[in-house]
């Protein structure tokens, strides 16, 4: 039932985008396949490249959905939207813009109301709404990837005590991009 109901869900979302570029008159083949695409990805359902899509099945044994992490990956790369049909990378950004907008709503109210909320990308709790031990991640799985590639790029972590550790090989905790990466 649930996954009748996703597909259910897919089609009608195709369907109603797919009916505002045909009134626009750019629902040609191509764009409308990278439509279905970019519904998929957008839905959890990324594309798994070559023999990883073929190793799916054992892929689902190891980790928890491959193909999620895939679309979240997929829908953090700028190349992705530079690559679609400028009908289909509006609908993207549009899409993506709007996630954007509601979770930093959600989380200036949080933060009105009381909650402590972390900005700094750096922080395993960015992005998330603390209220006394409890946490929510309200980011759908995007959270941990702007986290990594934050502390890639700056070099750095912050621990939940709010301490900056550098990612050097020399300083406690003697971790580096490296092992961030692989993590």
């Amino acid at each position: 039932a649930y996954l009748g109901y996703l597909n259910k869900l897919r089609t009608d979302v195709f369907m109603d985008i797919a009916k505002d570029i045909s009134s626009n008159g750019s629902a040609d083949k191509q764009t409308l396949e990278s439509l279905a695409k970019f519904v998929n990805v957008a839905t959890g359902r990324g594309n798994l490249p070559g023999a990883l899509g073929r190793a799916a099945p054992i892929l689902n044994a190891a980790l928890f959905s491959p193909r999620l992490i895939a679309s979240r990956l997929t829908l953090l790369n700028p190349v992705w939207y530079a690559q679609q049909p400028a009908a289909v990378r509006k609908e993207a950004i549009k899409g993506m813009s709007r996630m954007i907008g509601t979770g930093l709503t959600i989380l200036g109210l949080a933060k009105l109301a009381g909650a402590d909320v972390e900005v700094d990308p750096r922080s395993t709790e960015f992005g998330k709404i603390k209220v006394g031990n409890t946490r929510w991640d309200i980011w759908g799985g995007f959270q941990q990837y702007i986290r990594v590639f934050a502390q890639l790029l700056f070099g750095q972590r912050k621990t939940a005590a709010g301490e900056i550790e550098s990612l050097t090989k020399g300083q406690f905790p003697f971790l580096t991009r490296k092992d961030v990466a692989l993590n």
